[in-house]
């Protein structure tokens, strides 16, 4: 943005004062992009809140009343200690005679509004903040782009003022002299780093790490890598837009001050407003009550629990030992972990075994019979469990933080008079820097106290794990009786039927509710069957006649399918046993001839093909015949391969055959063999020349390992049978321009703009076109004016609905094509647009010198 205001600067006065206008807005949201991505996690959600409110925002002004709410509301209470200089660098104040730069840009934006006559409400006779200098240039914003026309005179004197003001925020300002980076995860699992300030060696450990979990984006460096929502760039740093409101239907634009551009983002993330999430079913109760024999907060029961009674056995015996200060029940979501907890600790209140049973809930989703509907957490962070302990047990006293740790602690130790307590986390892998809590809790902690902690995943060892599975078949029979009750559905149910459920389900209770669920709503069964055999003369009569009669190509196929308790995809299986390195065999017909013997499930995807699966009986069977096959060495080697893919449930399975890909893609990517890189690389190709997306991902690939020429070939071969994608065209035109090849580039972008028919991507088609013709390289006439046609019949009817920006642009291309007369009419509803647009005024300036006027 400097760059531009220098050149700026050569132009005008007034090029150069609204340029430094658009520099001191990326500066302001900038820096308070950076203060918001400081914001802990809470159960109040004030980082959301205050994004929730700017992508909506209109003016800069609502920015600045966010500002406020930031540093003087509720949220000021919870920033990040990586970000306590930014809070500070905006709330401290100054005197007159400071030489601090907060002071300096200050007095030198009150210059700049006394310069135009601008009003503002700061006296620089008192003590002065940054806080004070963004009101003040909101108001001058207000004053000279919103609602003034601002006259030449003194813009000289205020631009320098202005600079002066701007420069000393961009290198002093905190936000300006942290790091920053676009990271992308690359297959491998490590990120490139595209780093555009302060130091790369904050971000180095991502590039040789492939265990970090970090979404593609801008990041900045607060002591750890935090995304920022409200930038956006890409990992070649093309442009930086920035978050521009007008937030409607899950779609936001973002605006590049630097190249006048707009996008528009579509994220769905900020849909629901904060006040929407409810109290969640699990919600610790308000206050402290008898319960029993004991006081507690712990909710009820969910309504129609089944009884559990082997764990619940297990985990009363261990609350009421001596021994096993930690006790945690670890499973999947919807397993019935904390149902589970809450039907035990009804038991062990009713027994006076401990003082107090406090319940902590951490959870943000629950998964209704309906599905799954997001609440609001009673806790987050240790400082939240710590206070709402210390408001539990004494609700007529305040506590600071330290206060309410140390207090929490002396009760968990059993240095307090009262006790024992019973603390229970709930959802603990929601809670934020969950290693920090547990380790907190797991230093301070003595006998009798426990701790009960409720998570799906656990990066520590408690003292007792209890893993929640499915229910075992009396409970799951139990809860399809309760379940078919409630829905009145008993009659559509039959004992076949229940055993298919139980084992597609694998006795989850919340998938089954569910099942049932979809039952009631359209009154009629699933068409779901399977069958489980147990005994090995069983599986003997079901498979063993069908086994022998299978080709050779057959059996080896269904052996490797019994290898892989997964859904495979069938591509991607023909592609790997199809390598060069193997010996060719009919895999097609191989799996025709398992699908005639009903050896095999095939399931239809509907975008990608199918996905193949074995019966677990027979997956069983055929475990049994591969010890003494022949086949077990390929079989064994195919694997390492088909291992890649992953493993693919039924969610799985309907999100296609895409995301087997690029983790294939990604197996490969991490692969240190050449001979395995080389046989990996084939394999995609034999699945690109059936399902045309995976070019690609081997385009992707093929840049990972710096070969951007086939990467383009990749590209090429994809859009020849989609022409029609956006997105592709788009990325061939970021590989031509990254190797500097002006020609394509401008022929990809041309292209995307007759697919799109979007002004923004004609525009960018047209820039890339202009700049071909500038750049001196020679290109055929027919070419040359068949491309300037296309573009021009393309834009030309947008031409009303385009910006000064746009019209510039289309000018430019009317001069290329020698029509003058179009190239000023086109100039002068440019200005008429904007009469400050830099590039109309340099363009009309430069047809009235080498042309004249007509």
């Amino acid at each position: 943005m400097e760059e531009r205001a220098a050149l700026a600067k050569s132009d005008s006065d007034t090029s150069y004062f609204f340029d430094l206008m658009y520099m001191g807005e990326i500066v302001l949201k900038t820096m308070l992009v950076e203060l918001i991505s400081g914001l802990e996690k809470t159960t109040e959600r004030h980082r959301y809140q205050v994004e929730y409110e700017l992508v909506r925002a209109d003016s800069l002004g609502k920015w600045q009343a966010v500002l406020d709410a930031l540093l003087r509301g509720p949220a000021s209470q919870n920033f990040c200690a990586g970000s306590r200089e930014s809070v500070g660098s905006w709330s401290a104040k100054f005197a007159v005679g400071s030489t601090s730069w907060q002071r300096l840009a200050t007095e030198a934006l009150a210059e700049t509004c006394d310069l135009l006559d601008v009003a503002h409400a700061v006296d620089l006779q008192r003590k002065v903040s940054l806080d004070d200098w963004s009101k003040m240039f909101v108001a001058l914003r207000n004053r000279t782009r919103g609602h003034g026309a601002t006259r030449s005179t003194n813009l000289d004197a205020a631009s320098s003022s202005l600079e002066v003001s701007l420069r000393a925020i961009t290198t002093e300002g905190p936000a300006f002299n942290r790091s920053w980076a676009y990271l992308k995860r690359s297959l491998s699992g490590k990120y490139r780093v595209s780093c555009f300030g302060g130091d790369r060696n904050d971000f180095a450990n991502l590039t040789k790490q492939d265990q970090h979990t970090f979404e593609d984006g801008v990041y900045v460096y607060l002591g750890r890598p935090v995304k920022t929502t409200l930038i956006s760039t890409d990992v070649d740093l093309t442009d930086f837009f920035l978050s521009n409101g007008n937030y409607r239907n899950g779609r936001m634009e973002y605006i590049s001050y630097i190249t006048d551009s707009t996008k528009e983002v579509v994220d769905h993330t900020f849909t629901l407003p904060v006040e929407a999430r409810r109290k969640s079913e699990t919600s610790a109760a308000p206050e402290m009550d008898v319960v029993g024999e004991t006081f507690s907060n712990i909710p009820q029961p969910p309504d129609g629990y089944v009884r559990r009674d082997r764990l619940e056995a297990e985990l009363m015996s261990v609350l009421a030992d001596a021994r096993n200060p930690v006790v945690t029940l670890k499973g999947r979501g919807g397993v019935g972990k904390t149902s589970l907890a809450l039907a035990v600790l009804h038991a062990v209140v009713a027994q006076p075994n401990y003082f107090a049973v406090i319940w902590f809930s951490a959870r943000d989703i629950d998964l209704l019979a309906v599905g799954p509907k997001e609440v609001r957490p009673d806790v987050l962070s240790l400082d939240d469990i710590a206070h709402l302990f210390c408001r539990l047990i004494h609700p007529d006293m305040k506590f600071r933080d330290a206060e309410a740790r140390n207090f929490m602690a002396e009760c968990l130790s059993g240095e307090s008079s009262d006790g024992p307590f019973l603390f229970v986390f709930d959802n603990f892998e929601t809670i934020r820097e969950q290693a920090h809590l547990y380790a907190f809790v797991n230093t301070c902690i003595r006998l009798p106290n426990k701790v009960l902690i409720t998570t799906r995943t656990a990066d520590f060892k408690s003292d007792y794990p209890i893993d929640v599975g499915g229910m075992n078949r009396e409970e799951y029979d139990q809860l399809i009786r309760e379940t078919a009750r409630k829905l009145s559905i008993e009659a559509l149910l039959s004992k076949s039927y229940e055993d298919e459920l139980y084992v597609e389900s694998n006795g989850h209770p919340y998938i089954t509710k569910v099942l049932l669920g979809e039952v009631a709503a359209s009154r009629k069964k699933s068409t779901l069957k399977r069958v489980i055999a147990s005994q090995d003369n069983l599986l003997n009569a079901l498979f063993e006649r069908s086994f022998s009669n299978l080709s050779a190509a057959g059996q080896r196929v269904f052996l490797i399918l019994c290898s892989w308790r997964s859904a495979v995809p069938r591509l991607g299986l023909e592609a790997v046993m199809l390598r060069p390195e193997n010996e060719r065999i009919d895999v097609r017909r191989a799996i025709e001839e398992l699908e005639k013997f009903s050896l095999i499930d095939p399931v239809a995807n509907d975008e990608s093909g199918q996905f193949l699966s074995v019966p677990q009986s027979a997956t069983v069977f055929g475990k049994k015949k591969l010890v003494t096959s022949s086949f077990r060495a390929a079989v064994e080697s195919d694997m390492e391969f088909l291992r890649g893919f992953g493993n693919a449930g039924p969610t799985d399975v309907s999100r296609g055959l895409l995301p087997r890909i690029r983790k294939f893609a990604a197996f490969i990517a991490k692969s240190g063999n050449a001979a395995d890189v080389e046989q990996g690389l084939a394999v995609l190709e034999f699945i690109a020349n059936d399902y045309s997306p995976a070019w690609l991902i081997l385009a992707e690939l093929y840049q990972e390992f710096n070969d951007v020429d086939k990467s383009v070939l990749c590209l090429n071969r994809y859009l020849q049978e989609n022409p029609d994608d956006r997105s592709a065209w788009s990325e061939l035109a970021r590989l031509h321009r990254h190797r500097v090849d002006l020609r394509e580039e401008a022929f990809a972008l041309t292209t995307l703009a007759e697919t799109s028919l979007e002004l923004s991507d004609i525009s960018v088609a047209v820039n890339s076109l202009n700049r071909l013709l500038a750049s001196g390289e020679t290109i055929d006439s027919d070419e040359r004016a068949l491309m300037i046609r296309k573009l021009r019949a393309l834009v030309e009817p947008h031409a009303g609905a385009a910006d000064a920006t746009d019209l510039s642009r289309l000018a430019w291309l009317c001069m290329s094509d020698r029509d003058l007369s179009a190239a000023r009419k086109y100039v002068e509803m440019g200005l008429r647009v904007d009469a400050s647009n830099q590039h109309c005024v340099k363009l009309q300036a430069k047809l009235n010198y080498e042309h004249g006027s007509e």
